[in-house]
């Protein structure tokens, strides 16, 4: 928390001369709750309220102030909270220049769902026994953007100390010293033939702990790309991991999306993922989703993985029961072994989720 604080007074103190008026702040936010059914032979019941409390604020045309806080319960039946994000972001402190300084999360890649180039952020996983992962930690983290000329930005993102996904007993975390901090690098380009396309490059440590209980220090290099062809949205989005212990392994994704007259929208993606022991996963993964009576959804999505025979299905329904009101019942079925697989956290499972957004 304190490393918090000095990053915010960092971006306070940077962008203290370009304060000259102020309006009022946003906030919102949302208070949900949520039940898990598990459908194994354990018949285990689970609970989550969650409340989000968001605050954004222009303080003027060169500054602009965000932070995100999470309540909520634990499996221990427990109240505990954390601070999402808090950032500040100061515009063109210099020319082209701009520069985001606090708690952040950051969203690279354009592919859907899975992002191999999303690498800054570890998957929050306090509930994984509980509810499927989705949620990402904040890192406390220095953004730079240099906007050399039109339609080119330049990124890059320094994170003073590393944050784990998961921190079993007994493991310690690299030393907070600058020489374990961890950096990345990527360049945009916007509208290039009608596309966008951008490389990047992160150096650091694995999100979680290796074999010999260490986090392994890692180089991944990586580039997506997004465009429209017959208003089919098309996208491409690959890296290659080269840890300092083991072997290398890349990861790739590509599909499209579009949405018919009907306001049917579907979605397909091709996914592959080789490890560093030469096995490999490879999922056909579609989407479809539509809204009835206007106000609600109905959605399935689905993901059959070629090399094991794994088939999970996801049906959704969404109803909007007020204009800030909305329930969701969901489940997921799983036909097949996911142990060692990117869905080794799914199971037979059903949601409903009550939520109030202000």
């Amino acid at each position: 928390m304190n490393r918090t604080i000095c990053f915010l007074l960092l971006g306070l103190f940077l962008s203290s001369s370009n304060i000259k008026a102020q309006t009022s702040p946003d906030i919102g936010g949302e208070i949900s709750r949520t039940q898990s059914w598990d459908l194994d032979k354990s018949k285990n019941i689970w609970t989550r309220t969650r409340f989000i409390l968001k605050f954004d604020h222009q303080a003027s045309d060169d500054v602009h102030a965000y932070a995100n806080l999470k309540m909520y319960t634990t499996e221990e039946s427990r109240f505990d909270w954390k601070l999402s994000e808090a950032y500040i972001d100061s515009y063109n402190i210099l020319d082209k220049f701009d520069l985001r300084t606090g708690v952040q999360i950051f969203s690279w890649g354009t592919a859907y769902s899975i992002n191999p180039t999303d690498n800054l952020n570890p998957f929050d996983i306090s509930g994984q026994e509980a509810f499927i992962p989705e949620d990402r930690l904040g890192v406390s983290a220095l953004r730079f953007k240099y906007y050399p000329i039109t339609d080119l930005t330049l990124t890059c993102v320094l994170i003073p100390y590393f944050v784990p996904a998961l921190q079993p007993a007994g493991t310690e975390l690299p030393e907070r010293i600058m020489g374990n901090s961890e950096y990345a690098f990527k360049a945009a380009a916007q509208s290039l033939w009608g596309w966008d396309i951008s490389a990047s490059y992160f150096k650091g440590k694995e999100d979680y702990p290796w074999i010999n209980g260490q986090y392994r220090d890692v180089e991944i290099y990586g580039g997506d790309v997004i465009g429209t062809l017959w208003e089919i949205a098309l996208w491409a989005e690959g890296t290659y991991t080269k840890p300092k212990v083991g072997d290398s392994s890349y990861q790739l994704a590509a599909g499209g999306e579009y949405t018919f007259g009907s306001d049917l929208y579907s979605m397909g993606q091709f996914y592959h993922r080789n490890r560093e022991d030469d096995s490999k996963e490879n999922y056909l993964m579609a989407v479809l989703r539509y809204p009835f009576r206007d106000i609600h959804t109905l959605q399935l999505g689905m993901a059959y993985e070629i090399e094991n025979k794994i088939l999970i299905v996801f049906p959704e329904v969404t109803l909007s029961l007020a204009d800030a009101v909305s329930l969701v019942l969901s489940g997921v079925v799983v036909k097949g072994d996911v142990a060692g697989t990117i869905m080794s956290q799914m199971k037979d499972r059903i949601f409903l989720k009550c939520e109030y957004s202000f």
